[in-house]
């Protein structure tokens, strides 16, 4: 196997620092911040609080006091400096992105389940997350646990290779009134307010409301970059700005305590934005004309995020917990022309967590998951249509999950199943099993590993679009075009001949009119003609499976040290992915009566990720943190069989070279406190190459798709971004004053970036956007 080498070499090293670390005497003082590290509490795995050293997870804990020194503006950036996650800006706001898997070609990650405040909120078209309808105060969240590799049977659905579980502050907790403002170049701003804390003893509410703007990095429509052979064009068929956004968000929070041991909290967070959006389709004659059509939309989106909570302790060992929520999100969707989405989740959820003795930690739960789908307003019916615009899902899912405690809690076996049905699929229900175990040998050391298989659902396109790529002229024209062709041939050989014009024209008419012209122009139209050119879902979709083997380690070493590393492998089956080729089909277009081939989509891969993460703390002296890390992920796809074409003949490859997730991710992060209220945090990404090559057909003024390759093979429009390997440099000063109330900061943001184009999906994007650099100040007042 060709992953044998650094799989062996990754064990090594964590043999090595194993018995490295337990020849530590165990009685050997910690510093107070590794204990704490070790020590930490969490709720992600399980839903209940647990120790970080005692869950047999890859776990990394984003906390509030990391986000508000990374100097991020949105949730992307503060991602980013999480091992194991990746994500491809297209521009400031939409990002795509996954966490342990590489995709194929053409398809949605899909494996990494969002929460806010326990809410999923997927993008229920793709099982993705649209960070760009999502925009809290990032100094209101509290935390962020990223499970990195299958949620297990707690979360089931979709969160197979992550889960990114954001949590805001606790209004129990609450730090008082916080305003803050910040500005940045190029053309960023944003305004926060926050308050809340206790009202009586039993009550506490918070809220908090923000601004955020972005006019965006240098719009690059209607220029060439290749120098004096592609001047500048001079007009643009984006003629309206369509880099500005506006972002508003406002949000409540309530906590109240019925009794001693019950407790009802509530959450609603409300997002909004505007913007110009362009979006095109290729016109029926584009070969003739190049009318490539664009569509200018005023996009005003928004997203509800609300639930509510009841738990009960009936004893020490006794708890449980009833939740609602909802995730409405009413969008844009750029494909196909674009259209507009207004697609909800209703989720209600039961968990019960008691203990059988002093062995045994049971969970047993359920939930209901409601799904509506509502596609209107599509600009363009011809390109793209949905087999039922307006539709229904329902996702139930049961589990058990039991923790064994042995030798005093030092040996710890979980073990669990969930079973869940999907009913936009079929009305089968997917076995989700989990065994894993974690072996904690002192203070300092914990040895992980399990296995978890798991299945992520199909969003809403997998099952249910008909989409063109490319459309052409109907019969009639083609044979007004061929028939002109013939004519001209003719005419023009009667000329050489020394015919006069008359006499040309005659017999130019006359064949074209004869059954032997007819004939030639008919065998013209079959042979020269393009075909349509759609995709559509194959015959059947089903959930995709992964399979996950994972061993990590857990160590402090010494008193200034904090080791961690995991190694997984992925099996994968049922993947979904386009069709190796066009396959032709005697059927007709959604709009008339042309053939068309059809570009399937459904499970017709399988595949593999293997990978690892290492993380290396260091305090070498008091206020001084340093952090290194290193990710790993190779993703490899096959064709698997399928009824819908045979893989004998396919000698494509489906995986994408270089993936979309770099193999290698280098993040190293320094954050200095050095008295006086100074402090000082550089963080450096640097990554392999990875795919992000685009081409731009400027004549047109839109990503290149299919065209280029099917159309007019060999022709790939003017190449825009290149795949290239990435270096991500952010820098952030602060100075509090007046007993730390006041916090004064610059920032810049990407500094080493002096504007890129990163684009990775062709089919949605229209206009050309860059990247680039951000240098920013700030400052954040709180009131007690």
């Amino acid at each position: 196997m060709k992953y044998l080498n650094s799989i062996l070499l990754s064990l090594a090293l964590l043999c090595l620092i194993f018995t490295k670390a337990n020849a530590q005497s165990d009685e050997e003082i910690l510093d107070l911040s590794l204990e704490e590290l070790m020590n930490m509490e969490i709720t992600s795995v399980s839903k209940k609080a647990e120790r970080l050293q005692d869950v047999a997870s890859a776990i990394y804990v984003v906390t509030s006091e990391d986000i508000s020194k990374s100097g991020a503006t949105n949730l992307h950036e503060v991602l980013r400096n999480v091992p194991g996650y990746w994500g491809m800006q297209s521009s400031y706001s939409h990002v795509f992105s996954s966490v342990r898997n590489s995709t194929p070609v053409n398809t949605d990650p899909g494996t990494v389940l969002y929460l806010l405040d326990g809410t999923p909120i997927q993008d229920v078209m793709g099982s993705v997350f649209n960070f760009h309808n999502f925009d809290i105060p990032l100094d209101e969240i509290d935390r962020i646990e990223v499970i990195k590799g299958s949620g297990g049977t707690i979360y089931g659905a979709n969160s197979a290779t992550g889960v990114v579980n954001i949590f805001t502050k606790n209004p129990e907790k609450y730090d008082g009134i916080n305003v803050k403002a910040e500005g940045a170049a190029p053309g960023y701003a944003a305004v926060s307010v926050r308050a809340g804390g206790k009202v009586t003893e039993d009550l506490a509410i918070s809220a908090y409301a923000k601004y955020r703007y972005f006019s965006g990095w240098e719009s690059l429509a209607g220029k060439y970059e290749n120098g004096d052979d592609n001047p500048n064009v001079t007009a643009s068929d984006f003629e309206e700005d369509y880099e500005t956004s506006n972002y508003y968000s406002a949000g409540a929070k309530l906590n109240y305590n019925l009794t001693d041991r019950s407790k009802f909290s509530a959450r609603i967070h409300f997002n909004a934005y505007n913007q110009n959006v362009y979006t095109s389709v290729y016109g029926t004659d584009y070969l003739i004309s190049q009318d490539d059509i664009s569509y200018l939309n005023e996009v005003n989106a928004n997203r509800t995020v609300a639930n509510i909570r009841f738990d009960h302790d009936f004893s020490e060992s006794h708890s449980l917990f009833v939740r609602a929520s909802t995730n409405i999100e009413n969008d844009f969707y750029q494909v196909g022309g674009g259209m507009n989405i207004s697609n909800s989740i209703f989720d209600l959820e039961i968990q019960d967590n008691f203990s059988l003795g002093e062995f045994n930690d049971l969970s047993i739960g359920a939930n209901y998951r409601f799904v509506n789908f509502d596609i209107h307003n599509i600009n363009s019916t011809d390109y793209i249509n949905y087999v039922d615009p307006q539709a229904n899902e329902s996702l139930k899912g049961v589990f058990i999950q039991d923790k064994v405690k042995l030798l005093d809690g030092k040996l710890n076996f979980t073990l669990g199943v969930k079973a869940e049905n999907y009913s936009l699929v079929n009305d089968k229900y997917y076995l989700s099993p989990m065994a894993k175990a974690s072996f904690i040998a002192s203070k300092h050391i914990t040895l992980w590993g399990g296995f978890t298989q798991s299945y992520t659902t199909p969003g809403f396109n997998s099952t249910n679009v008909n989409l063109f790529l490319f459309q052409t002229p109907d019969q009639a024209t083609w044979t007004g075009i061929f028939t002109n062709a013939v004519y001209q041939q003719v005419y023009e050989n009667a000329i050489q001949g020394g015919a006069d014009d008359a006499t040309a024209q005659a017999q130019a008419n006359g064949y074209v009119n004869s059954a032997q012209g007819q004939q030639d122009i008919s065998g013209l139209v079959q042979t020269q003609s393009a075909p349509n050119i759609a995709a559509k879902n194959g015959s059947e979709t089903v959930p995709t499976q992964f399979q996950t083997w994972e061993i990590g380690l857990k160590s402090n070493i010494g008193d200034k040290f904090q080791f961690n590393t995991s190694l997984y492998l992925n099996n994968i089956a049922d993947g979904i992915s386009e069709s190796a080729d066009a396959i032709e089909f005697d059927q007709v277009s959604i709009t008339d009566d042309r053939i068309t081939d059809y570009y399937l989509y459904g499970n017709y891969v399988k595949g593999q990720s293997v990978g690892s993460e290492t993380i290396l703390k260091f305090f070498p002296i008091a206020g001084l943190v340093m952090e290194a890390s290193h990710a790993w992920n190779q993703t490899e796809w096959e064709y698997q069989e399928n009824s819908d074409f045979d893989i004998a003949t396919v000698t494509d490859d489906p995986t994408p070279d270089p993936a979309f997730i770099p193999e290698h991710i280098f993040r190293f992060k320094v954050d200095y406190s050095f008295g006086q209220g100074f402090n000082v945090v550089a963080s450096l990404i640097q990554t392999s190459e990875f795919r992000t090559e685009s081409s731009y057909i400027y004549d047109s003024e839109r990503y290149a798709s299919l065209i280029e390759n099917v159309v007019f093979p060999g022709y790939d429009g003017a190449t825009v971004a290149e795949n290239s390997s990435r270096t991500i440099i952010n820098l952030r000063v602060e100075k509090k004053f007046v007993e730390d109330k006041l916090s004064v900061y610059a920032f810049g943001n990407d500094i080493s970036n002096t504007g890129m184009i990163a684009d990775t999906d062709n089919i949605r994007n229209a206009t050309l956007s860059q990247i680039g650099a951000m240098y920013g100040i700030g400052l954040n007042y709180r009131l007690k």
